[in-house]
């Protein structure tokens, strides 16, 4: 299953904030064995999240999650430019309104926010709850924003989550949750990092080569990790396994690592250890 993010914000491309969202959501998306295929990054313009959209829509993605521009001021455009690219009118979503209000309410309970009646501030609150028609609002505990789950098209989903990266954390483990298992089914990644005898990535090039062309397919991926040269450095490599079935992802992964194994020992390569990730 195909996914493609789309990473919003000025803010990222002149690099005042650095992306850690992108990565976060790439490693939950492997977990689910589904493979995100592209990245882009839009700045806070309705028609660069246009072109945004329609260049990862070239791989035909079966989801597309936007990461930032869900928040109350005026460069937060994200819901309204996906709206506007798929031609949907947005309308005030009551689940939205119920959120944004409930969370307000719990916020200045807290002396997190004031508790203000301003004809601005509700304005500009009450814009985070204009959806897609038919779109569904999600909770956002953490913050104010509601996250955003809609059904573009028979075969094409949008998650838009929020910037902030612990919202969208809560976000995509909560609310999220039913529809990505609805669009992406269950699936399983592992994946294995492997210490070599070699300090130089070179050598493993050959191994490389030959394990793609005997064991290597769309499920399995493999991939050498050179940090920096030095005597006592030894070159490492992943090894990663995917798939709908979590027993056949785990025999698949361990012929794959026995695979490269033999293959380094006929360049007198020696594996010196086999750690799989969590």
């Amino acid at each position: 299953m195909k996914v493609a993010l789309l990473v919003v914000g000025n803010e990222i491309l002149d690099g005042s904030t650095t992306d850690s969202n992108s990565g976060w959501v790439c490693r939950q998306i492997s977990g689910r064995g589904a493979s995100v295929v592209r990245t882009a990054v839009v700045p806070d313009d309705p028609r660069e999240i246009a072109h945004g959209l329609e260049f990862l829509l070239q791989l035909e993605p079966r989801l597309v999650i936007t990461l930032g521009g869900l928040g109350p001021t005026r460069d937060d455009l994200t819901v309204g430019a996906v709206a506007d690219y798929f031609g949907a009118q947005t309308e005030e979503d009551a689940d939205g309104v119920r959120i944004v209000n409930e969370r307000y309410s719990a916020l200045a309970a807290e002396g997190r926010v004031r508790d203000t009646s301003s004809a601005g501030a509700l304005q500009a609150r009450a814009k985070m709850a204009l959806l897609p028609k038919g779109a569904i609002a999600l909770d956002n505990q953490v913050g104010a924003a509601p996250g955003v789950w809609f059904d573009a098209k028979e075969d094409l989903s949008i998650l838009n989550l929020p910037g902030v990266p612990s919202e969208l954390k809560y976000i995509f483990g909560n609310g999220a949750g039913p529809h990505l298992q609805r669009v992406l089914g269950t699936g399983y990644f592992r994946s294995a990092t492997i210490v070599t005898s070699t300090n130089d990535e070179s050598e493993l090039s050959a191994s490389l080569a030959a394990f793609d062309e005997k064991y290597g397919d769309s499920n399995v991926y493999l991939k050498s990790r050179a940090k920096r040269f030095g005597k006592d450095v030894r070159m490492q490599a992943t090894i990663s396994s995917r798939g709908s079935n979590l027993e056949d992802v785990t025999d698949r992964l361990t012929d794959a690592i026995e695979g490269f194994r033999s293959e380094l020992a006929g360049a007198s390569i020696q594996v010196q250890s086999v750690t799989f990730d969590e």
